[in-house]
């Protein structure tokens, strides 16, 4: 039987499938955390129509992470099963900033700081979504436009006590923070964008809940069907502590990163993580999830190297994940190391073991932890063919010692 990487790869390269409608949903319904209204879905799917699907972002950073990525995987099942996709770059409301879980009021972002990011996300996205196909819209052109009369008649279908209501708001409120009338207004001009495109079904991460019932409820008010609402779960970021990956916590994978450096920070996500990753970025069925589950319980470290080899040819290719996954098994399972491995540390010289480390290490260490790999005797000069672990943290290091700390290190000492 294939491996994981291999089926899951065989279905990521097909430009097109042809699913029956009860396939369809066995992909699509694991990658939801929540649907809206699930029946609906169902219908529409057993329709057989060519539906209009929507997902929109905001260019709030000009770097897009693997979380961003989670709608936009199930955005990429529905283009390749022949469905009409509108990506949204929500380039006006980007002014305003979704106020979904905020504690307080985003940065206002300049005409300048959208642009540069607009112009980053069609090629961020371009590896998981056929840009050509896809109809890519900016917001601004609508919104900007509406007269102030049209945006009233929006206006007077929201309930000022259901915004009012948010869990997010009363907390912001009651902690003095406030909420701007801009952000109580922001899920009226998401339901502006869906009137728009007259959305069938819109796809979203599941922290923007109360946007998207906001927007149902806007288009029931006009006479339109109510958009179908798939939601997505919020990922883990890579430390696996329990909080979504964002760049504020120094947590994710950049879809623009390197095949190598994405690989090796898979690699070093923690095992309860591997099953949901899989799910959110492979085309996994419901009937598979069982087997996919034994196989990560029995191997795990085998099941990471599967879902790096899975993303890294998603947004990268083939070749470039099993050269990623040579480098690492080369490095690090059979500790085989080469020149080039190596990191230059300039410094001042002669230093003490532990000052030249602490250097060394960025901070990605802390003194503690580097006197432990000391006592442990996990730092060790690289004497031709030879190890010798060095045991002394007051020792002094001269130019050009190579010191190999751990698995994964391999510092050479250079005068500054």
């Amino acid at each position: 039987m294939a491996s994981w990487h291999e089926r899951l790869i065989e279905r990521a390269v097909k430009p097109t499938l042809k699913l029956s409608p009860e396939e369809f949903l066995s992909y699509a319904r694991p990658k939801c955390k929540q649907i809206v209204v699930g029946d609906a879905f169902e219908q529409l799917i057993k329709s057989k129509k060519k539906l209009r699907i929507k997902l929109g972002i905001d260019p709030t950073g000009a770097e897009m992470h693997l979380g961003h990525a989670v709608p936009l995987m199930l955005l990429r099942l529905f283009q390749r099963a022949g469905h009409e996709v509108h990506f949204i770059i929500g380039d006006f409301t980007a002014q305003i900033g979704d106020p979904a879980g905020r504690s307080d009021q985003r940065k206002e972002l300049t005409q300048k700081e959208i642009e540069r990011n607009f112009r980053t996300y069609t090629k961020q996205i371009a590896p998981l979504l056929n840009i050509r196909k896809a109809r890519v819209h900016r917001n601004s052109t609508w919104l900007a436009k509406m007269k102030l009369a049209d945006f009233f008649r929006v206006l007077g279908a929201v309930s000022f006590g259901e915004v009012a209501q948010r869990e997010d708001f009363r907390t912001r409120i009651k902690s003095g923070a406030g909420v701007s009338m801009r952000e109580a207004n922001y899920s009226s001009l998401m339901a502006i964008d869906s009137l728009h495109l007259k959305a069938d079904i819109e796809v979203g991460a599941i922290d923007q809940l109360l946007n998207f019932m906001h927007t149902r409820d806007i288009m029931a008010a006009f006479g339109k069907t109510p958009e179908v609402v798939l939601m997505t779960p919020l990922i883990e970021g890579v430390a696996g502590d329990g909080r979504k990956m964002s760049k504020s916590f120094n947590n994710y994978i950049a879809l623009a990163d390197s095949a190598h450096n994405q690989f090796g920070l898979i690699m070093s996500i923690p095992d309860k993580l591997i099953l949901s990753y899989f799910i959110s970025f492979g085309d996994v069925r419901e009937d598979e999830i069982q087997e996919l589950d034994r196989f990560i319980v029995q191997n795990p470290f085998e099941a990471k190297k599967e879902l790096g080899t899975l993303l890294v040819s998603l947004l990268h290719s083939q070749k470039a994940a099993e050269s990623a996954r040579a480098d690492f098994e080369r490095r690090f399972s059979k500790k085989e190391l080469k020149t080039e491995d190596e990191i230059v540390v300039r410094v001042g010289l002669p230093v003490k073991l532990l000052d030249g480390l602490d250097v060394a290490f960025e901070g990605a260490q802390s003194r503690a932890q580097i006197r432990t790999l000391v006592r442990q005797g996990a730092v060790r000069r690289v004497m031709g063919d030879s190890l010798e672990p060095l045991r002394d943290e007051s020792m002094e290091i001269s130019t050009d010692t190579l010191l190999k700390v751990g698995k994964m290190h391999l510092f050479r000492f250079r005068k500054k």
